[in-house]
């Protein structure tokens, strides 16, 4: 069995934490859990029989062959490099820290030098297969349309100083993905796992609230000179950080079956 480290202890830490015996027993165990707040480290890593790591050079004594991540982008700029040069594979939850092209040019040398793997989870969304094929095909058009409820995007970098309508749908965002992730850096990792998995530098994101829903929608929308696809997903958002989708954690579990399974799909 190989051994799983988990960083962050948040909801989507929890959702995978709790699930993955069920879906994963045969294949992986959790050896530990890392978070800022240790108490609650402590408390995930009791309730799926593994340990509490107070730092990351603690989680990764323990040799853990993957380290999946829930910590946001911060921790990702943080102890991707580290993970990877101590012999862990990564599994990427906010992928919005691969949008800085030096750092993930330098992110994939260190794994190449190291012989280890970078995983990138598809989240709220799918179809990531048909978006690398569009890579291959090359030269795609990518436009990405996210709707959200208005608490989605209270708080965030972008909308300091600005309002959100709470009785009225509203365009929040028109702009390409790169301006995205700085000014909604737990938003938009949607556009920046789209925008990466198509190679399209210049995807065009749109943002809407729409106030009164009680889902996420986004819709994709990729063309070239041989082939057009429109991808539409709708799922909850999280009940304790609206800004992220309930199946993103879900996303992650379905990546090591596939991983751990003779029979994998792409």
């Amino acid at each position: 069995m190989k051994k799983l480290a988990v960083l962050g202890c948040g909801a989507q830490s929890q959702i995978f934490c709790l699930n993955a015996p069920k879906h994963l027993g045969n294949d992986y165990f959790v050896t530990s859990v890392c978070a800022k707040n240790h108490e609650h480290a402590v408390e995930l890593a009791n309730r799926v029989g593994g340990r509490a790591a107070y730092t990351v050079d603690d989680m990764l004594e323990l040799a853990p062959d993957i380290v999946v991540e829930f910590a946001g982008i911060e921790a990702v700029e943080m102890y991707a490099e580290e993970i990877l040069e101590a012999g862990a594979d990564l599994v990427i939850s906010s992928v919005g820290a691969l949008d800085d092209e030096k750092f993930r040019d330098h992110l994939v040398r260190v794994a190449r030098q190291y012989e280890r793997k970078i995983y990138i989870t598809s989240g709220a969304i799918g179809g990531m297969d048909l978006m690398e094929t569009y890579a291959v095909v090359g030269n795609p058009k990518v436009q990405i349309e996210s709707i959200k409820p208005p608490e989605s995007y209270i708080g965030t970098p972008y909308m300091k100083g600005k309002t959100v309508s709470q009785t009225e749908e509203q365009l929040i965002f028109d702009g390409n993905v790169h301006d995205a992730i700085r000014g909604f850096p737990r938003n938009v990792n949607v556009s920046v796992a789209t925008a990466l998995a198509t190679e399209a530098t210049d995807a065009k994101v749109r943002l809407i609230s729409k106030p009164g829903i009680t889902e996420v929608s986004h819709r994709i929308t990729l063309s070239n000179d041989i082939m057009h696809s429109e991808l539409f997903f709708v799922s909850q958002p999280d009940p304790e950080n609206k800004k992220n989708s309930k199946s993103a954690a879900y996303s992650v579990i379905a990546l090591l079956k596939n991983l751990a399974s003779p029979l994998t799909f792409f």
